[in-house]
């Protein structure tokens, strides 16, 4: 009896945190342990080696963790330790209005995207974040939220390829 008890109070669990909304700025490049995001949202539904994929009933939140060899073309080579984040994807599984997210959209520079008519990206440098969204029928939505490493973290963790680092 002892254990079904304990079986249903963990599969409880499991529950509420798949079903919680993700914080996507309590998550942090560079600081934020693989540890402390399935201790906030449980095990990944995929993903191998570095990246992994968390879904909740109304997000999906993919993470690339250090320890990943730098693709070729990329700027920088990053020295990120093992099951430590280094950026991460949050998508909407239902419709969201850019205006109902309450981001403070003048801290960022809006670009429309080149490569699809109704798309549009908004930068900022500073913090590391990149906001898709999509013009539908007079209405932005978002498409997804990408944080990597700021300007502080990138110019700390950075070490440019062909410098001798």
């Amino acid at each position: 009896m002892n254990k079904l008890c304990a079986i249903i109070l963990i599969s409880s669990a499991a529950v509420a945190v798949q079903d919680q909304q993700i914080e996507w700025h309590s998550f942090v490049p560079l600081v934020t342990t693989r540890t402390e995001v399935e201790a906030r949202l449980g095990a990944p539904a995929s993903g191998k080696e570095f990246i992994f994929v968390y879904d909740t009933t109304d997000q999906r939140l993919t993470v690339w963790f250090g320890g990943a060899k730098t693709p070729k073309g990329e700027v920088c080579r990053w020295d990120v330790p093992n099951e430590t984040m280094f950026k991460f994807v949050l998508a909407p599984k239902k419709v969201v209005r850019l205006s109902d997210l309450r981001i403070d959209l003048t801290k960022f520079q809006r670009q429309k995207a080149p490569e699809m008519v109704q798309d549009y990206y908004y930068y900022n440098e500073i913090e590391g974040v990149t906001i898709t969204t999509r013009m539908v029928a007079e209405e932005e939505l978002l498409l997804n939220i990408e944080r990597g490493p700021d300007s502080v973290q990138r110019k700390k963790f950075c070490c440019r390829q062909g410098t001798g680092c």
